[in-house]
């Protein structure tokens, strides 16, 4: 299937590895020109790497506003447009109740939605100019359905949807299409790393319990289902999908939103 994403150019964050990198992965096989980013520059080079000539990568912390400004400024001087951005970049913190500090509370709103609030503010006027524009941010099923433990990622993934469909409704005029996707447990290397942390003795083995004790289908996810889905919302073939938050989960999520 043709997408008609030759020739658009996309910023893609938090792309080094794992979602971002499928989803970035994904754009320039529908021919799309994607800017890349993330803050470890040797696994952000072998991610563009391998992505070919159409990636550009650029090492930006994008919790600070200096690291967005920079990605923005460098995608527009190297093609002198937007047409797409996929706000990814994302982190959590495990904690109980209200035992984060407000130190830990600040470097997650940063990144989860801060981030996500500084993209879009520097990429709608790009978009605004030529009267398109596609932006998909990466929320999570715990922004619907929260889970134990993770109350600061459950909390600003929550309000990633609610600022998703706000600006869609902003923006809607402008023809700046905005959804939010809700991955399920999907199997990338952060997932694997809290599964290492909350069982070093076997974290396959919890992955496979989690899996078979909350998702239908039984298993994980994998990014490339997700970024087949975020491909699809970037493309003209969802010209009339704005304002939505599409749960790719597995069956895991029970509510009916």
């Amino acid at each position: 299937m043709d997408l008609g994403l030759k020739d658009r150019v996309a910023v893609v964050t938090g792309a080094s590895y794992g979602l971002g990198e499928a989803m970035a992965q994904r754009l320039v096989k529908e021919g799309a020109r994607v800017v890349i980013c993330a803050r470890g520059e040797e696994q952000l080079a072998r991610t563009a790497q391998a992505l070919g000539p159409q990636a550009l990568a650029v090492q930006a912390d994008v919790s600070k506003v200096a690291g967005i400004q920079t990605l923005f400024d460098t995608t527009a001087q190297q093609f002198g447009k937007l047409d797409i951005l996929v706000n990814n970049a994302g982190w959590y913190h495990l904690s109980q109740g209200l035992g984060l500090s407000d130190e830990e509370w600040h470097d997650n709103l940063d990144i989860n939605l801060f981030s996500v609030i500084r993209c879009s503010r520097l990429a709608i006027p790009l978009m605004q100019k030529q009267k398109w524009g596609r932006i998909i941010n990466i929320s999570s099923i715990f922004g619907k359905q929260p889970n134990a433990g993770l109350i600061d990622y459950n909390t600003t993934k929550a309000a990633v949807i609610s600022l998703s469909k706000t600006l869609a409704d902003e923006l809607a005029k402008d023809n700046i299409l905005v959804n939010a996707v809700c991955p399920g447990p999907t199997r990338t290397p952060l997932w694997d790393g809290l599964a290492k942390t909350l069982n070093p003795d076997d974290p396959d083995g919890m992955i496979n319990d989690f899996a078979t004790a909350n998702i239908p289908l039984g298993r994980f996810g994998r990014p490339e289902e997700i970024a087949d889905l975020v491909a699809f919302l970037c493309s003209e073939r969802a010209s009339f999908i704005t304002g939505a938050a599409y749960d790719i989960d597995g069956g895991m999520v029970k509510n009916m939103g």
